[in-house]
């Protein structure tokens, strides 16, 4: 019996002791973390969507011009609020190599194309159908949150904030120049 119990022992030991290796493994794992933000100054990460009529669009597509990228959903207040004075803003620079992009997060092209309608907005809206746009590959925590890139496609200027027409002509002026 001594030898079974000896047996049983040594089975345990060794059952705790991989046990105990795999859970320092999975925590040397979990602090190998993404960065959690953009560094401004760095190059924006290219992506490619569908716009709302199903067009693909790229990013890097647009190398060469100043492009806005604007994260936003239509039951988001300090969105809709912005709305106007993005597409203002779209409308006097568009002319001058100026691309607005709003991207919407994770809702339905119907719901999205009645608050576009409604919003009287023309400028390219892109679907984050997934979210992962925003949130795995742009890091944005609140909405609406907007990135302003140069024309070499480099990230300039973060907005965590709904935009007011003056702020956005003072980053799209800073970039054209």
């Amino acid at each position: 019996m001594s030898n079974r119990s000896s047996l049983s022992r040594n089975i345990t030991i060794l059952v705790l002791f991989l046990a105990a290796i795999g859970m320092m493994f999975a925590v040397v794992q979990s602090t190998k973390k993404e960065p959690t933000v953009l560094e401004i100054g760095q190059a924006a990460p290219d992506f490619q969507l569908q716009t709302l009529d199903g067009k693909p669009v790229k990013l890097s597509d647009y190398k060469g011009k100043v492009v806005l990228l604007n994260f936003w959903a239509s039951w988001c207040e300090p969105c809709r609020q912005e709305m106007p004075d993005i597409e203002k803003a779209y409308q006097a620079y568009k002319d001058q190599g100026v691309v607005v992009l709003g991207s919407n997060l994770r809702e339905n092209n119907v719901s999205v194309k009645g608050f576009v309608d409604n919003m009287g907005l023309t400028f390219p809206i892109v679907m984050d159908k997934d979210g992962n746009l925003a949130t795995q590959t742009y890091k944005v925590k609140p909405i609406p949150t907007s990135f302003f890139i140069d024309k070499a496609g480099i990230l300039r200027q973060k907005a965590e904030m709904p935009m007011s027409y003056s702020f956005i002509e003072q980053n799209v002026k800073a970039l054209l120049d």
